[in-house]
């Protein structure tokens, strides 16, 4: 019978029952061997290979100061001032990385900037023209002409007390002298005149200085009883004003605004005024100046503080060109709560408030401030629809 021969897979070793012990120590030693010396030797090699890899790196990098940390490269000192350098700046860096998250994280959004626009997107803009002193002094002499003077008062001393009108309003030169200020409620009281009325009397309104109109080239008459074309009487920071294409009593998107496919000076708004006889006439308005200032705002807006602001001089022909900018939130930042979009938006209000704007939570803020300060509401503002207006009395 043949037998074949089996694989060498294994072949046990004769070993004498003497030599047992010494095996089996043998064999013990040799399996921690190989089990305990790799681990001592990988923090050696796992280090040398970090040390590889970051003179690697700085060999080639283009980090500043990365240069002075090769090999070779610097020693002592100098080596120490740059591994500082380079960890201060780094750690400026995670601090940067964190306030920016942080900001994320306060304020999840993200701006998209498009250069082009429809124009038919663009409404245009509302126009109000302003005269620098909201007293004028040729107004003041016929104004103390037909008034009853209050006992005590002269012509003169009340013609020196009307500039207080202008502490009405925020931009004046100095602070009011409480005196004048009481005489001029005496007159105003005695007469029946409000401050709008008195206003009116002593500044310059629409038909002071606006001679003629042209839209498009065409002449229209500057005071007509028109939707968009026609000029109409104002106020601002600077006092008693005039308006064009302005709609104060607008509120949300119950109108939409006037918008044309033309511009340049062919296709726009043409205004021919007069300065005189009001030129260097007046002693309480914000500047002393001749001309006219012109603010730029959106139709429904009032003009606040923040409008664009032109001067107008007196004999010279001004081009105005507008530069609009729009923007706008998405939905999914509406939607984000007020903590985190920090800003106010119309659906925040009860009723909501469609197209809320910035000048409109300017407008809001002002009202808040003067009311919680003295109680009042300055005349120039305009005024909520469910404001009741009660007369005001000046006292120390």
């Amino acid at each position: 019978m043949e037998i074949h021969q089996v694989p060498d897979i294994f072949r046990p070793k004769p070993v004498r029952v003497s030599q047992l012990k010494n095996y089996q120590q043998r064999s013990k030693a040799a399996a921690n061997y190989g089990r305990t010396v790799p681990r001592m030797r990988t923090i050696p090699l796992v280090w040398q290979a970090v040390k590889d890899t970051f003179y690697d790196f700085a060999s080639i990098s283009k980090v500043h100061g990365m240069y002075y940390l090769q090999r070779q490269a610097t020693s002592g000192l100098v080596r120490l001032l740059w591994i500082v350098i380079i960890m201060v700046f780094f750690g400026f860096g995670v601090a940067l990385i964190f306030l920016l998250w942080q900001k994320f994280i306060d304020s999840p959004t993200r701006m998209t900037i498009a250069s082009d626009m429809k124009i038919m997107q663009v409404p245009f803009p509302g126009v109000t023209l302003c005269h620098p002193q909201s007293v004028v002094d040729y107004k003041a002499a016929q104004f103390v002409e037909k008034i009853k003077l209050p006992l005590g008062a002269t012509k003169e001393s009340i013609l020196k007390g009307l500039p207080s009108l202008g502490y009405f309003t925020e931009h004046q030169w100095t602070f009011p002298r409480p005196q004048d200020l009481k005489m001029i409620d005496k007159v105003l009281q005695l007469n029946n005149y409000t401050i709008e009325r008195a206003i009116d009397e002593l500044g310059l309104i629409c038909q002071d200085f606006i001679v003629v109109c042209y839209w498009a080239g065409k002449k229209f008459p500057c005071f007509g009883n028109h939707s968009f074309l026609g000029w109409i009487g104002s106020t601002s920071h600077y006092g008693a004003c005039c308006s064009y294409n302005y709609h104060p009593n607008v509120r949300g998107g119950g109108k939409t605004p006037f918008a044309v496919n033309t511009y340049g000076i062919h296709g726009g708004l043409s205004v021919i005024g007069t300065g005189y006889p009001q030129a260097s006439d007046g002693k309480s308005g914000a500047l002393y100046s001749e001309g006219f200032m012109l603010m730029i705002h959106h139709p429904h807006d009032f003009a606040v503080e923040a409008s664009q602001l032109t001067l107008l001089r007196l004999g010279k022909e001004t081009f105005v060109n507008v530069l609009p900018t729009d923007s706008r939130c998405s939905e999914q930042v509406l939607s984000l709560p007020k903590s985190q979009r920090d800003c106010i938006v119309g659906s925040d209000f009860n009723p909501p408030v469609e197209n809320y704007r910035q000048p409109a939570c300017t407008l809001e803020c002002l009202r808040n401030a003067v009311y919680r300060k003295c109680g009042c509401h300055p005349y120039h503002l305009p005024r909520p629809l469910i404001l009741e207006v009660h007369s005001v009395y000046v006292s120390e």
